[in-house]
């Protein structure tokens, strides 16, 4: 079987290969660590919000201690189909173990926003530039800390 190159087939090889080259580095230069994949999955579910790069820093960090964020690729890879809406229909193909840890890193970025940030004080959430508040003691005064 003999294959003639013509312009026209050059040509549009070379189309498809610039695009998928340019596609490829918008994805890893737009794919940046811990604080936008935490930023992106903040904003898909809760919204927009406004808070200080330090406390939202203490934030990731906080998250990074108690989950563990993937490394090297895995996090850059995560991060852009995160970043680009893709992350759901990724996710809904992606092996059971794999599903398994981002389902448990997004329930761990949004328990540490909800319940260690003032995000939820005040008539409406997300509006009052949101403070990091770290651990804190409870202070409910119907608490039982019995051992019984």
């Amino acid at each position: 079987m003999t294959v003639i190159a013509t312009r026209r087939t050059v040509l549009a090889a070379g189309a498809v290969g610039a695009l998928a080259v340019a596609g490829g580095g918008a994805i890893a230069i737009g794919a940046s660590g811990r604080e936008q994949l935490v930023r992106s999955v903040l904003r898909r579910l809760v919204g927009p919000f406004v808070m200080a790069d330090a406390d939202f820093g203490r934030m990731v960090a906080a998250i990074d201690r108690g989950t563990g964020f993937p490394q090297g690729y895995k996090l850059r890879l995560v991060s852009a189909l995160e970043r680009s809406g893709w992350a759901d229909a990724a996710m809904a193909g992606a092996p059971a173990g794999i599903r398994d840890d981002f389902e448990r890193l997004e329930r761990s970025i949004l328990t540490e926003f909800v319940t260690r940030t003032t995000f939820l004080q005040g008539e409406t959430p997300g509006k009052a530039p949101v403070t990091y508040l770290g651990p804190q003691p409870c202070s409910s005064p119907f608490a039982d800390f019995s051992m019984s």
